[in-house]
């Protein structure tokens, strides 16, 4: 039974609350989590200007009147290789987008719908939902390429997309379009989510992203993908107190790596827990005891127990 909430147009009358999965998808470095971060107006997803910053699902619940949209973050899809991590981000994509009622697919506004998102769009995953092309970065991008690029998918609404829409995800622009967009595209459903909730990631998970980001920030070319973060200890101590112990480890796969991590007599992993203290400080509103070490997990990103550890991939096993 769908749940019903009064509209206040006129005594009695109700209309149908609506809810839904809105999946985010597209290939890498094409503004997802700017989008999340964005619409919720609350940090869930890091952002950094590496591609594939983004490894697992991050939720985000949105509320606008009689409807209810949650929003799934997804890792950019692209070839994973062999290495099992990147295995597991492109079907988390994939399967987010197949369990989706709408698709939001990203491409960049300069550069248009490529061959590569083609072949992603005709996935089976892809076919059971509506599908949204969102042109993202239109800031970026001359008036006259913009409106090129959109003139060239514009056969494609009604056939291949629901709709096209043009936005900025970084300056907010054209976001309140695309907002308004979706709830028609949302079946009659209950609040599946609390009101006021933002997302079902526990704090744990969100530390962990944020000492990710910051390792992201201050390491060059391939390493940080070499990296994952685990938070060990995240305890408050006795109240009245507004202080948290915080404890984390960074695994990289080579021991060479680790020197890189930790830098000149600690000063990489000094920067590092300090820009990652002061964003956690202003989030949870207290004083944080931060201590980083950096561990070598030989091939960490290729051991299944140690991804479903970090919450890279979903328990196996577990059904009811």
């Amino acid at each position: 039974m769908s749940e019903l909430v009064e509209n206040g147009v006129g005594e009695g009358t109700q209309k149908l609350f609506r809810s839904g999965y809105i999946a985010i998808a597209g290939r890498p470095n094409t503004g997802k989590s700017t989008f999340l971060n964005r619409v919720l107006g609350h940090k869930v997803a890091i952002v950094t200007p590496k591609a594939q910053t983004t490894r697992t699902r991050i939720l985000g619940v949105y509320e606008q009147g009689e409807v209810q949209m949650v929003f799934l973050d997804t890792p950019g899809i692209h070839n994973p290789g062999r290495v099992l991590l990147n295995q597991a981000m492109v079907q988390t994509a994939y399967d987010s987008c197949r369990d989706a009622d709408v698709t939001l697919y990203f491409v960049e506004a300069g550069t248009g719908l490529t061959d590569e998102d083609r072949q992603i769009l005709a996935t089976p995953s892809l076919k059971d939902s509506a599908v949204i092309l969102v042109f993202n970065k239109m800031d970026r991008t001359p008036r006259d390429r913009l409106m090129m690029r959109l003139a060239a998918v514009a056969p494609l609404v009604g056939e291949a997309f629901a709709e096209v829409v043009p936005i900025s995800a970084l300056t907010g622009r054209n976001m309140e379009r695309l907002l308004d967009l979706l709830p028609q595209f949302l079946p009659e459903g209950p609040r599946y989510f609390p009101t006021g909730q933002k997302t079902d990631q526990p704090d744990t998970f969100i530390i962990g992203e944020v000492i990710r980001e910051k390792l992201f920030l201050q390491l060059q070319q391939e390493l940080p993908y070499a990296l994952a973060v685990r938070v060990v200890t995240w305890q408050k101590r006795s109240p009245p107190s507004l202080v948290w112990d915080l404890d984390a480890e960074i695994l990289v796969v080579r021991e060479s790596q680790k020197g890189i991590v930790i830098g000149h007599q600690g000063s990489v992993l000094k920067r590092v827990g300090s820009m990652a203290r002061r964003e956690l400080e202003a989030m949870f509103g207290g004083s944080i005891f931060m201590r980083l070490q950096v561990h070598v997990q030989k091939d960490w990103n290729g051991d299944p127990r140690v991804l479903m550890d970090l919450g890279y991939t979903e328990p196996v096993g577990d059904a009811d």
